[in-house]
This record gives C-alpha cells, structure tokens and sequence, in this order.
C-alpha cells in the first residue's frame, strides 16, 4: 500500500524511525502507529516516492458530506 500524500509518507516515515529505534516516539500517535503496525506495513508506507503525490489528500465528497 503506497501512501496517498507527501503528509501520510512523512509520518509513517517517523512511525519508522521509531520502530526502528533511530528516534523516540514525538507523538500519541507516532507511538501508538508505530506499537500497532506490523514493520513491513510501515516500510510500505514509508517508501513512497514523494514525486507525484499531493502535499495533502483533499477529502472527497462523500467524505466532507458524512461529518456535516
């Protein structure tokens, strides 16, 4: 599963360093991602090109509908 925005790869590339020991966790939720997740999930994620990818995914209208 590659990731959908330059957002999400930039994430589950801290969930991997912390995973991986290379950092402490910055966040509830890096810690509880990186608790959760199996590692090859993570590295999925992580090793996304950033080329091609929004800065952030913009919701669709199925989604901004269901929370009004």
């Amino acid at each position: 599963m590659p990731a959908v925005s330059q957002k999400q790869q930039k994430f589950f590339g801290i969930v991997r360093a912390i995973q991986k020991g290379e950092m402490a966790p910055t966040t509830p939720e890096t810690a509880k991602a990186a608790a959760d997740m199996k590692k090859s999930d993570v590295k999925d994620f992580a090793s996304t090109k950033h080329k091609g990818l929004p800065e952030k995914r913009k919701k669709s209208l199925k989604e901004f509908l269901k929370h009004i």
